[in-house]
């Protein structure tokens, strides 16, 4: 693990930036953008990431910190011990190499994972080990000078680019944003990075540091880094769809909703409001597409519309209520909504607004609707092995 040139957040002044926000429906134009505001950074970049892959498009992202970092720009980059696992020592050594600061949240220990021989000692701290592993961090935001910062489901990879992938390239939708709002970006990442180290710390005292922090992060942004913050942001959510009046519009990637959140969905519904879901009829996690799909026939019998987008991999996470819409890393799963952390923005400008509106209509023209007909026609063997994956659902 690369050292800091220095272990205090830089002080950058906040106050008087315009709220700022333009949303992203190529991966191209986000990477371009996002790399050249890194290459024109004065104080501090700081990335953290679910997935950074050493391709090309993660090797532009290294060049670029690498030269800030050169030119005095504090450089830090924060990766998921899972999502990056394979390039985690590439990463470490080319950061090492470039005084790029590099720390990595929640690392495998597979060392630890050798047992010589078993007692009762071992096996709390095998659970302990176990719970600390199925906490990721499934958060992509880039920030940089306290000025602006870039979020949503495109992870530092690759398959969000049409220029490498082509045909294949995945479906997804970022934002950036400028304003006051980057100081609870900026919070969250630093409180994030102090944890994410290799060493054992007392839990208690980590858990009332972070506890300390997490309180004030409010406003527009919304992040569930404690349990606190998971309710509030589950119980706004359903607040927003029993109130709706006229529209639901959701996409997303992998969709195996908590039981509170579905009866709402079919409520609101069964009421008259127009409830729809762009799901992915392309997925790379095939076993959550499966759980989705054993949810269905229920959802279509409440009047709730399904559509199935068919070009390509749907990766993007977005929600529109009635003037109210979301982006960010946020799937409606189990997976976020109880273990991750996640991040996403909440807006009512009508300009954004309607390009994530317009969006969505572009997406159901090339998406397939189902039909419950359809569902019925599923054979025995295709509803228990949907059933057996729902069974599955806590930890999707």
């Amino acid at each position: 693990m690369s050292k800091s040139k220095t272990t205090d957040t830089p002080f950058i002044d906040l106050a008087g930036h315009p709220f700022g926000l333009e949303l992203y429906f190529s991966g191209d134009s986000y990477f371009r953008d996002a790399i050249q505001s890194i290459r024109q950074a004065q104080v501090e970049v700081l990335i953290e990431s679910y997935i950074f892959d050493l391709d090309p498009i993660g090797q532009r992202f290294l060049n670029a910190l690498a030269e800030a970092s050169k030119r005095g720009v504090q450089t830090k980059l924060l990766v998921d011990g899972v999502g990056s696992y394979n390039w985690i020592e590439s990463l470490k050594k080319f950061c090492l190499d470039h005084q790029i600061n590099f720390r990595v949240y929640h690392p495998l220990p597979l060392s630890q994972l050798y047992i010589k021989r078993i007692s009762w000692h071992m096996l709390r701290r095998l659970l302990f080990l176990f719970q600390r592993i199925n906490k990721r961090n499934h958060r992509k935001v880039i920030s940089i000078d306290g000025k602006l910062a870039f979020l949503g489901s495109l992870n530092i990879s690759q398959v969000h680019s049409e220029e490498n992938m082509g045909e294949n390239v995945w479906r997804d939708t970022g934002v950036k944003i400028q304003g006051p709002e980057i100081a609870d970006l900026r919070l969250a990442f630093y409180e994030l990075w102090r944890s994410s180290k290799f060493e054992t710390r007392s839990f208690l005292k980590s858990f009332l540091r972070r506890r300390k922090i997490k309180a004030e992060i409010t406003g527009q942004i919304r992040l569930n880094s404690s349990l606190r913050a998971r309710f509030f942001m589950l119980r706004a959510l359903k607040r927003q769809i029993r109130n709706a009046k006229t529209r639901i519009l959701i996409t997303n990637a992998y969709f195996v909703p908590t039981a509170s959140i579905l009866r709402n969905l079919r409520k609101t519904a069964k009421r008259g409001v127009y409830v729809a879901l762009c799901l992915p009829e392309k997925t790379d996690v095939t076993i959550v597409q499966l759980a989705s799909r054993s949810l269905y026939e229920r959802m279509l019998r409440d009047n709730i519309r399904i559509f199935e987008y068919r070009p390509r991999v749907l990766h993007a996470k977005t929600i529109i209520i009635d003037n109210w819409a979301s982006v960010g890393s946020l799937n409606l799963n189990h997976r976020s909504l109880k273990h991750d952390l996640e991040v996403e923005i909440n807006f009512t400008q009508k300009a954004p607004l309607f390009q994530l509106a317009e969006q969505w209509e572009l997406d159901i023209k090339e998406a397939k609707p189902i039909t419950y007909k359809e569902m019925q026609n599923f054979s025995l063997a295709q509803r228990w092995l949907a059933r057996a994956a729902y069974w599955l659902r806590y930890w999707l």
